[in-house]
């Protein structure tokens, strides 16, 4: 039997879905800062809390447009390709680079309620939607397809 309610390796994943939306809007975000950082890094270098030293932050933010291009892409191809458990493994494994970019900022000086307003809430974001993601996996009739 190909029931969805007895076998949630099964599900659909609509892209009207509020976890795909939101998995959607992650991947826009990190587009947006993608190219933010590629294209004004001295900015988005202030905006990523660090210290404003002018040409020295850019290579490192050309390294930060990179990664955020690369999870932008990503995000987007597991919704195409509708892996809705494989997008919550994905954005639950990724927690830990905005965990890792609060304690980096802190370290350059930026304060705790900075680095927690920034990354901390990216984090709790990541945590929040790979929880919803995975959630039909552990208790499918609590799904929110």
């Amino acid at each position: 039997m190909n029931d969805t309610r007895t076998n949630p390796s099964r599900l659909s994943w609509k892209l009207t879905s509020p976890t795909a939306l939101f998995t959607l809007l992650l991947g826009a975000f990190m587009l947006f800062l993608s190219l933010r950082a590629a294209l004004g890094p001295v900015s988005a270098a202030r905006g990523f809390g660090l210290p404003d030293s002018g040409s020295e932050v850019i290579p490192l933010m050309y390294v930060k447009a990179g990664r955020d291009l690369g999870l932008a892409l990503a995000m987007f191809a597991l919704v195409a390709i509708r892996q809705r458990k494989a997008a919550g493994v994905f954005v639950l494994a990724c927690v830990v680079m905005p965990t890792v970019d609060a304690l980096t900022v802190m370290h350059g000086g930026a304060s705790l309620a900075f680095a927690l307003a920034v990354h901390g809430s990216a984090a709790v974001y990541g945590a929040v939607l790979a929880a919803a993601l995975l959630r039909p996996y552990f208790s499918p009739a609590l799904d929110l397809r």
